[in-house]
């Protein structure tokens, strides 16, 4: 298992050790989920098979610390994925903000693989529709190539009632660009909401047309 960011520690332990902290304030939550295909900024990370995932989350007046895991297929044979990450995020009237540090792990990998970003992402609604815009910036890397490459990635979402119709684009220094555009639905079962999506997604790589992708795939999942 590899080891969380000193910060990551740090939230923990503050959560845990501060006597300002009442249990009632902290807040506990918890997703599961499955997709027929794990896209990450346009790419598969499954070879276009299905994969499930969950996290949990621990949070405390906007601060939070968590944790995400996934089944991946990547030729250094990686067969799952491990996020950590601390960050906080807060709300100004209909504008929100988030700062975050997050470290990507693959324990089983045979390469150096893991690497690590900071994050900032802010969102604005108006009505029904929600802006979003996002910035991230590699801080390590553990193959070690001085590359830190930088995301940047704009979205929109307007909520049609029925269905919702989601929009992004994004741009991954020295990968690529890639498109999504997808329906989105909340849905009870039982008395529990479930968030159903399909979405299409195309990745422009710049190493040449032959790396491009292009990707329809559905996923499901509950939070709790």
């Amino acid at each position: 298992m590899k080891k969380f960011s000193l910060a990551a520690l740090l939230a923990l332990s503050t959560l845990g050790t501060v006597s300002a902290v009442h249990a009632s304030d902290v807040e506990v939550s918890g997703n599961v989920g499955a997709t027929s295909n794990y896209i990450w900024r346009g790419m598969t990370q499954t070879k276009d098979h299905a994969s499930v995932n969950g996290g949990v989350d621990v949070g405390y007046n906007g601060f939070y610390v968590g944790t995400w895991a996934s089944n991946v297929d990547f030729d250094n044979e990686a067969n799952y994925e491990i996020d950590g990450y601390v960050g906080y995020g807060n709300s100004i009237a209909d504008f929100t903000y988030d700062l975050s540090y997050i470290r990507y792990m693959y324990p089983d990998s045979h390469d150096e693989s893991d690497f690590a970003e900071v994050a900032l992402a802010l969102g604005y609604t108006i009505g029904d529709l929600t802006l979003g815009a996002s910035y991230a910036k590699t801080v390590y890397e553990e193959w070690s190539d001085g590359t830190d490459p930088r995301y940047v990635e704009g979205t929109a979402s307007y909520d049609f009632k029925v269905v919702s119709l989601d929009l992004s684009y994004g741009d991954y220094q020295d990968s690529g660009d890639n498109f999504t555009v997808g329906l989105s639905k909340t849905v009870d079962v039982f008395g529990q909401s479930i968030d159903l999506a399909v979405v299409y997604a195309e990745y422009d790589a710049d190493s040449g047309s032959d790396d491009d992708q292009n990707n329809l795939f559905a996923t499901i999942s509950y939070s709790f």
